[in-house]
């Protein structure tokens, strides 16, 4: 039984990579894609900065995708179980954040250094969802992606403004928030998403 509860824990983590990582990439690449199109069909040459931008942030999207990507499917070949100490963390956020586009704002509080790398390593795939949360329902939208390490807590905060229209909701739900909420009790904290005056939040808050 335990044996197989423990595969069971590693299929789902396998799981939660697959669907953060390939799910960020097919948004981020679709969202840059589109708003570059949309500015090629206006024909304005002083926009074609905006293009480049768009382009450089799918080439580095599927870039990093691709390796992350070689390594959950080598995984999955061999039979292994997740290993520890693999995976991005928050020392590629900067990349993450500037692949996901121009209207996405970054801030940070304190020292991201010193946070530990199992917890790092999940704040970087909570603050991914995320922002693939954003571009599938507010596509275009500003999202601000705020972290503050300077308590006993990380704490994460995203917002972006909430869509005119509702989205459409998917038939059995979608994994992704459920997933956020998975990382953050694994590691003994908490998650939180929802409407908070005319914006939609999500709140992670992990001990260190």
């Amino acid at each position: 039984a335990e044996r197989r509860a423990a595969e069971a824990e590693s299929r789902n983590r396998l799981a939660r990579e697959l669907h953060d990582s390939v799910g960020h990439a097919l948004s981020a690449v679709t969202l840059q894609a589109g708003a570059a199109r949309r500015v090629l069909d206006t024909g304005a040459a002083a926009d074609l900065d905006f293009v480049k931008e768009a382009l450089t942030a799918i080439e580095e999207t599927t870039r990093r995708t691709v390796g992350e990507l070689d390594w959950v499917l080598g995984l999955l070949r061999r039979g292994d179980e997740v290993e520890e100490g693999v995976g991005p963390g928050l020392d590629a956020l900067e990349s993450l954040v500037r692949g996901a586009g121009p209207r996405v704002a970054l801030t940070v509080g304190g020292d991201l250094a010193p946070v530990p790398e199992a917890l790092s390593r999940e704040a970087y795939r909570i603050v991914q969802e995320g922002l693939t949360n954003a571009a599938r329902h507010a596509g275009g939208t500003p999202v601000t992606v705020r972290l503050d390490a300077r308590t006993e807590e990380l704490e994460i905060v995203m917002e972006n403004p909430l869509p005119e229209r509702p989205p459409v909701a998917r038939p059995h739900g979608g994994r992704g928030l459920r997933g956020v909420g998975e990382r953050a009790r694994l590691l003994g904290g908490s998650a939180e998403a929802g409407p908070v005056d005319g914006l939609w939040r999500l709140a992670v808050r992990i001990p260190r």
